[in-house]
């Protein structure tokens, strides 16, 4: 698996996830983010194949491990390939002025996410999705009906089941809104470059 470098100190890795008992591989995202002692840290790990490991090793050590949510799976993999890690589900104010970071609220699965202010980059999980393509017939198809096929935004699921408070959602995007994000990398598909600001609160039907 190989690392794909986006900014200054910035890369992800993208592999495909069996989803629906295996019926649709959805692609899924890992972002590396080299901190200013040179430290790595990994929201949502992806398995750690040779050369993602040699890519990682080359860049610095791994000391963060974030997992937000349903994107835990490689986790523990993660947590014995560097013994070093922390591994967070919520890291807090843990590196302030350089990453920041927020459990959405009102949002029943447990998502956090990551601003890294030098890159400008808004890091998400599964708040939204991008898939813009797949090679897979019956991916597509589920992809489509679900209302995340070419198109930034929630799924239907999601946007009908994941919903505990939607005065508490809107909180939070607006608390996103005001961190000075131009890119957008989602857990599922491709990076949005050049977003507004009010992206995330249009797409979940919030703003006004």
């Amino acid at each position: 698996m190989a690392l794909v470098r986006h900014d200054t100190d910035l890369w992800s890795a993208e592999y495909e996830l069996a989803w629906q008992g295996g019926w649709v591989p959805i692609p899924v995202r890992m972002t590396v983010i080299r901190l200013r002692t040179g430290e790595l840290v990994l929201h949502s790990p992806a398995p750690l194949d040779a050369e993602l490991r040699s890519a990682l090793d080359a860049l610095g050590p791994v000391r963060f491990v974030v997992v937000p949510g349903a994107h835990g799976r490689f986790a523990a993999a993660a947590a014995r390939a560097y013994p070093a890690a922390e591994v967070l589900e919520d890291p807090g104010a843990r590196w302030p002025g350089e990453l920041e970071s927020l459990r959405v609220r009102g949002f029943r699965l447990p998502e956090v996410v990551l601003f890294h202010r030098l890159s400008r980059t808004l890091v998400i999980t599964d708040l939204c999705f991008n898939i813009q393509r797949s090679p897979h017939r019956i991916a597509r198809a589920f992809f489509r009906a679900n209302g995340m096929w070419q198109r930034f935004g929630p799924s239907r699921i999601i946007r009908a089941l994941a919903v505990s408070s939607r005065a508490e959602l809107r909180s939070s995007l607006e608390r996103v809104e005001a961190w000075d994000f131009a890119r957008i990398l989602p857990g599922h598909g491709d990076p949005v470059e050049q977003p507004s600001r009010t992206l995330l609160r249009e797409t979940w039907g919030l703003s006004g």
